[in-house]
């Protein structure tokens, strides 16, 4: 019998892939798009691409499989802000924390055609966006994203998200907003946005919440207690995070 095409070998049904994720989570789906060795185009001198040999951070399915992809993309950030970095000033192309800078970076991108060093320069982009952010922003860091099957990193202020920059290079977003949103997002206050909330229920109910309630919308909203604010709102009552008399 002759051999499949190995295109077919490796093509991957939704069958199969619950299976992988299911008995090898951590391991990566044959066939997916992934970073590989090519050379750089003739319009990149000097240029070298990403070769991680694991697959796009928007190709996993899996979110064991996406924290262990997560985890080489930001261990390559020390190697690739410099490559692009130093590609975008051979290119006379600014790159500092500036948002006319990124809008002019991203057109660039944009505009230039698709080929196979298109998937490491939207990688590199992204990690060389989010270290501007996070340069410029005290407290700012990555971290992945534990509610997604993907893989992107995301930079975050405490809790809050300010910015999601290698989705926003694939997807040739306003970088430049990007940059902008990212240093100017405030940290979330959990416990002024329960208050907000719980004063919209209230409002829109005529009987009081009873404590299992209560300790749902505290489990929602990130807190282990009530804040000061919705105790006065509630009046004295039992504390469901406590158990005690608030």
């Amino acid at each position: 019998m002759a051999n499949r095409p190995r295109e077919a070998r490796v093509k991957v049904t939704p069958v199969r892939e619950l299976l992988w994720s299911t008995f090898l989570p951590w391991a990566r789906i044959p066939g997916t798009p992934s970073y590989r060795a090519v050379e750089a185009p003739a319009d990149l001198p000097g240029y070298h691409p990403y070769a991680g040999d694991h697959e796009l951070p928007g190709a996993t399915i899996d979110d064991t499989r996406a924290r262990r992809v997560c985890t080489r993309i930001l261990g390559a950030e020390a190697e690739r802000v410099p490559e692009v970095s130093a590609l975008l000033d051979w290119l006379g192309l600014e790159h500092g924390p500036d948002d006319e800078a990124w809008r002019a970076v991203g057109g660039w991108f944009a505009d230039r055609p698709v080929d196979d060093a298109t998937p490491s320069l939207a990688l590199d982009l992204g990690l060389l966006l989010g270290r501007r952010i996070i340069d410029a922003r005290e407290g700012a860091r990555w971290d992945a994203d534990a509610d997604s099957v993907q893989a992107y990193p995301q930079v975050v202020l405490g809790a809050t998200v300010i910015a999601l920059p290698l989705q926003a290079v694939e997807n040739h977003a306003d970088l430049g907003e990007v940059l902008t949103t990212g240093l100017e997002t405030t940290e979330a206050d959990a416990a002024a946005d329960f208050t907000a909330w719980l004063q919209e229920v209230l409002a829109e109910r005529d009987e009081p919440l009873d404590d299992d309630e209560l300790a749902w919308m505290l489990s929602e909203s990130g807190l282990a207690e009530l804040p000061e604010e919705a105790r006065e709102l509630l009046g004295t009552r039992t504390d469901p995070s406590s158990g005690t008399d608030s």
